[in-house]
């Protein structure tokens, strides 16, 4: 029994082990991101590459450990690159993509942070040879920000589907001034209709339900954040509802979702949502 014993741990070892996997990535002004990664068992064609974006605590390879029992069993190459509050610092430079300035001036596009991931996208599907471009992207928290803002600053992106989950608050679709509505958000309606063309799931926890202020950033704009609802669960259903109107005036098929799961633990991520959106790339990923 104890040669058992040992010869499992020996096995947990080699599975934490392989989870260690990291590389990096550089691109225009971006030296050096790193990036981490869980591969399945054996990539074949089959295989699919799903990005994951981390939360506001710049935790890439907490994020990427999450992933790594759904890569093996669905198939999915996981990668988390990691943008450090060093050199991304606050939520202008990651969760709303480098896009503008604190004093809302526009930053040149080849700053854009969200201008990153198509090609780390293709440089990490050729250098692993992975066969299919269907790809996917995937954040929660900060992470969604970042998600929900890429598909509609970045509508001509490449991805098959992309998932946010659990985002605070949202660049909704009202006259808000930007960063929390369309005013002044250098996006017209030809972007948008481009955007809603394009799958998109906004995945929101039932137990998301806090109505305090998380952040200093969150606690300073906790007025107008609160204008889109009072808590997460209830930002996320009106940002869906005004999504759904917004596709309508502009005369746009819309192809969003949005599911509700039913979570028991607040904000959690591991066992709450990525079980959910893992199933949802292996579906959508094909």
């Amino acid at each position: 029994m104890k040669k058992i014993s040992i010869l499992l741990l020996m096995l947990i070892s080699a599975v934490v082990v392989k989870g260690e996997d990291l590389f990096t990535f550089s691109h225009n002004s971006f030296a050096k991101i790193p990036v981490f990664y869980v591969a399945p068992e054996k990539i074949n064609r089959a295989t699919r590459l799903v990005v994951v974006m981390h939360g506001r605590k710049r935790n890439g390879k907490e994020y990427r450990d999450q992933w790594i029992v759904k890569a093996k069993e669905l198939n999915l190459f996981i990668i988390v690159p990691q943008f450090s509050e060093k050199n991304f610092p606050g939520v202008h430079q990651f969760n709303y993509g480098n896009v503008f300035t604190e004093n809302n001036e526009f930053i040149s596009t080849d700053k854009h942070l969200f201008s990153v991931i198509d090609p780390l996208v293709k440089s990490t599907l050729k250098k692993f040879k992975i066969k299919s471009n269907n790809w996917g992207i995937y954040g929660h928290g900060a992470g969604a920000h970042f998600v929900h803002r890429y598909v509609l600053h970045y509508p001509e992106a490449t991805h098959t589907l992309a998932i946010a989950a659990n985002l605070g608050w949202y660049l909704s679709m009202t006259d808000q001034k930007w960063p929390f509505g369309l005013t002044d958000a250098n996006i017209n309606n030809e972007q948008l209709k481009k955007s809603f063309s394009k799958y998109f799931l906004l995945m929101l926890g039932r137990a998301d339900t806090s109505t305090r202020p998380n952040s200093g950033y969150v606690k300073e704009h906790w007025d107008t954040i609160n204008l889109q609802g009072k808590h997460r669960l209830d930002r996320g259903r009106n940002f869906f509802e005004s999504a759904v109107a917004k596709s309508k005036e502009v005369n746009q098929f819309f192809k969003w979702g949005m599911v509700e799961v039913p979570t028991k633990k607040g904000h959690g991520n591991t066992e709450q949502m990525v079980p959910y959106a893992a199933e949802m790339f292996y579906a959508r990923l094909k």
